[in-house]
């Protein structure tokens, strides 16, 4: 069975670009790519890692979301079906119901996802929804025991 690990985007992978009260652009962070190709092409337990996004997205379009990412070079990383953005799901990483959402879209239980993400609250919160969790990309490796 699969696991999915699923990624904040603001100071996890980028920092949000912001030009007069608007996300203009994401600016990838330096091992952000390396990290997720590497996910990418790794397998657990002899199924492939499947990778999605759980993001807090203000008032900004799914499409508009899309579009940022594939400029910053992220989107082809990420299944489309588990690109989940707070604005979009009407939910936030405040509530576990977000969480549970993302498991029912991959077609998993909680147990098989991991939450990266670099805000402890939030990470608290995708716990309480049994998710696994990691504070940075790069441990996600460990909490994978690949490391």
């Amino acid at each position: 069975m699969s696991t999915i690990v699923f990624f904040d985007l603001g100071d996890t992978l980028v920092i949000p670009k912001i030009d007069q009260g608007t996300l203009a652009a994401l600016k990838v962070l330096p091992f952000a790519t390396k990290v997720l190709d590497k996910l990418k092409h790794t397998n657990v337990a002899g199924a492939a890692l499947r990778l999605g996004v759980i993001s807090n997205t203000g008032n900004e379009t799914g499409d508009r979301m899309r579009t940022l990412l594939q400029q910053a070079g992220l989107l082809g990383f990420f299944e489309p079906a588990l690109l989940l953005f707070s604005s979009v799901e009407h939910l936030d990483k405040t509530r576990t119901e977000f969480f549970q959402l993302a498991a029912t879209r991959a077609g998993v239980p909680p147990a098989q996802c991991i939450y990266v993400g670099e805000n402890a609250d939030e990470r608290r919160v995708a716990e309480s929804a049994g998710f696994r969790t990691s504070f940075h990309p790069l441990h996600v490796f460990h909490v994978l025991g690949l490391v």
